[in-house]
């Protein structure tokens, strides 16, 4: 009798490239091999285990009343030039021409394409609501793939769409989707933290993440001690502190003569200031315009959230020439004073409770102290 013969190979070293503990265990244990840098082949422990967690999400889709379908991985570019996305889609999706000149994307997403069909097949909307769902794969030209399965070029997701004929109907869908994703992540015996979190390229509004922590992770949550907030770095808010009663007077802003003195550091030990006492001036270009984003020294700008607030489609940062044409001065010593009327000033609510703060004077080697909001300078949002 021929015995069973089964390929699972295992290593006794993980690989150099494998950093976090899940890699190191996947490669090591015979469950995944890389291909490239962000493309595993699965081999049969992992697939095992990769088609037992899609049963568990098919199931918990049925029960939800998802209905399953499989959309194509080609996606003609007209269809994505319809919504806006072709260009602005990040990240941005890997591309493939055909012999007749015709671009394609390898598919990062299904919107266009499920939007497409149900147009073209729904009439009423007594046909509504629908709710069609696809565990397919995906492609996304990720710049740094780490993490092992963690971030990838080429994934197995699950993704579910639901048409409504109102935002009621939209509501009862999305409670349905909500409990389903709790359901799955009981069986599949995760805990999870549902969180507030970015729509980002996928649009929409009212979004929720589940997220398991751990220390390997490249997402930050930030969570209130005295209740149950939770939000995504990209769009947690924070109540701020009531003005202080004894508030120091407001000064005369003045120059000064600040040499080399580029960083928040550096600006903190030659004025003897703590870095919560200024504020970053960063330069950014909007689609057709310039805006200054305003934080404390203390704190790091979050792009999403002045993306979202510019309504940009697209946003980068000013180079060190549009700087100088900008302000008069170099990178460094940028600062809200004195800017030209087009470049409107956005800025994080703390700034509103500054005194007498630090700031660029938009010249090189100098800054301003004394600075007011209001008084020196106005803030557009």
């Amino acid at each position: 009798m021929r015995a069973t013969q089964y390929y699972a190979p295992t290593l006794r070293q993980a690989p150099a490239e494998a950093e976090i503990p899940s890699h190191k265990l996947l490669v090591r244990g015979g469950f995944i091999r890389p291909l490239t840098s962000g493309v595993f082949t699965y081999l049969p422990l992992g697939l095992r285990v990769l088609r037992r967690v899609e049963q568990v999400v098919r199931e918990e889709m049925n029960r939800a009343g998802a209905i399953e379908v499989f959309m194509p991985v080609l996606q003609p570019q007209e269809l994505w030039e319809r919504t806006g996305r072709w260009d602005t889609f990040l990240p941005q999706p890997l591309r493939s021409e055909d012999r007749t000149g015709r671009w394609f994307c390898l598919g990062p997403t299904h919107e266009e394409v499920i939007t497409d069909l149900v147009a073209g097949e729904v009439t009423s909307y007594k046909e509504l609501p629908l709710n069609l769902y696809q565990i397919q794969t995906k492609f996304r030209d990720e710049m740094r793939p780490r993490g092992g399965l963690m971030r990838v070029k080429e994934f197995t997701m699950k993704d579910a769409y639901s048409f409504d004929a109102d935002w009621a109907g939209l509501d009862r869908s999305y409670q349905a989707m909500y409990e389903a994703y709790v359901r799955i992540f009981e069986r599949l015996e995760l805990e999870v933290l549902i969180v507030e979190a970015e729509a980002g390229s996928m649009g929409g509004s009212d979004t929720r993440e589940f997220m398991c922590l751990n220390e390997n992770g490249e997402d930050r949550v930030f969570m209130c001690d005295s209740c149950d907030y939770a939000a995504n770095a990209e769009c947690a808010t924070s109540r701020l502190p009531e003005p202080d009663a004894q508030q120091e007077p407001a000064e005369d802003y003045e120059r000064i003569d600040t040499p080399g003195a580029t960083t928040i550091q550096a600006i903190s030990q030659m004025l003897d200031m703590p870095a919560h006492k200024m504020v970053k001036t960063l330069l950014y270009q909007a689609d057709d315009r310039f805006v200054a984003a305003l934080v404390r020294g203390d704190r790091e700008l979050n792009e999403v959230k002045l993306q979202r607030a510019t309504e940009a489609e697209e946003l980068r940062m000013a180079t060190a020439a549009e700087i100088e044409e900008l302000t008069g001065g170099p990178v460094g010593f940028s600062g809200p004073v004195g800017l030209p009327k087009e470049v409107e000033i956005i800025a994080d609510d703390e700034i509103k409770l500054l005194r007498n703060a630090v700031t660029g004077a938009n010249e090189a080697d100098a800054h301003l102290i004394g600075v007011n909001v209001g008084r020196d300078f106005a803030v557009g949002r």
